[in-house]
């Protein structure tokens, strides 16, 4: 047969060719997994499903970033199993993928933290670190909280927003009794809502509806909250009938969210004077999520 000597055992130059063939599924498996990792988080957030979207970034930089490539790599070198030439080709094929399969289990390497030191300077790399540090660890979501006093009033909405979306908050409330929260009593847990109570009073209205959402939609991270919906209501009560913007969205997205009959009441005071039919349903739904 081809590829073997006359006693039939596989030539150096087949061995050699099986190994690059298993090399080449465990690097093809790899990369089409991490192609679909890609593709799976892209897809999560386009469909709107942030929650979801949030789970799973906090899963890659856990340890999911290995997990990937590797029962990727897994997944080829089982591929290659069938293909190999000898007995003892197919079980090194399986033992390789065992031992890429087993490897994220075992490692679990978390993204490291960026160090302490100097905030970005400049608008942009500010915001882009307020977006990085949202789920990387309670430390640097530590930082963040900083970030909300900063002057720019955009880096400030940007980073009140994070306070409310990132990784202790979101451990917090999706915990469940097979999955309970890590950070159930973590002390930065009281710090986000002093912060986010204390932008209940920013200048800015877009930022006063950024932390009232914050705090409104995570009740098991902080409490009640009374005056989060009280802010919610006023931003109501105050907007002109023909507006659209963002912090209307906000307010009737809490008021769904969540029940509350003064933010309720208010939803409907504001649908009754509004003039686009999308906000007439919207608010209609905030005040009582029965109706159509």
């Amino acid at each position: 047969m081809e590829g073997r000597d006359p006693e039939g055992r596989l030539s150096l130059a087949a061995r050699g060719g099986s190994r690059a063939r298993l090399a080449g599924a465990v690097l093809a498996g790899a990369l089409l997994a991490l192609l679909a990792g890609a593709a799976g988080g892209f897809l999560l957030r386009g469909a709107g499903a942030h929650d979801a979207a949030e789970r799973y970034r906090e899963w890659l930089v856990s340890g999911g970033w290995l997990a990937l490539p590797s029962w990727g790599g897994a997944a080829g070198a089982l591929r290659a199993v069938w293909d190999a030439g000898t007995p003892g080709g197919r079980l090194g094929a399986l033992a390789l993928a065992l031992v890429l399969a087993a490897l994220p289990l075992v490692a679990r390497p978390l993204v490291p933290e960026e160090p302490e030191g100097r905030l970005p300077r400049g608008r942009e790399a500010r915001v882009r670190a307020i977006r990085r540090w949202s789920y990387r660890s309670p430390a640097l979501v530590g930082r963040i909280v900083t970030l909300s006093r900063d002057p720019d009033p955009w880096v400030r909405e940007e980073a009140v927003l994070a306070l409310g979306r990132n990784r202790v908050v979101g451990d917090i409330e999706h915990a469940v009794v097979t999955r309970p929260s890590r950070y159930l009593h973590h002390r930065l847990r009281d710090t986000l809502a002093l912060r986010l109570a204390e932008a209940l009073a920013d200048p800015v209205p877009a930022i006063r509806a950024e932390a009232a959402r914050a705090l409104w939609l995570a009740p098991r991270t902080f409490g009640p909250q009374p005056a989060a919906a009280g802010t919610l209501a006023a931003l109501l009560d105050r907007a002109p009938d023909a507006d659209t913007t963002r912090i209307v969205w906000l307010a009737l997205d809490a008021a769904a969210g969540r029940r509350d009959s003064t933010l309720a009441a208010a939803a409907l005071r504001f649908g009754a004077r509004a003039a686009d039919p999308a906000l007439r349903r919207a608010a209609r739904t905030a005040a009582d999520p029965g109706r159509p």
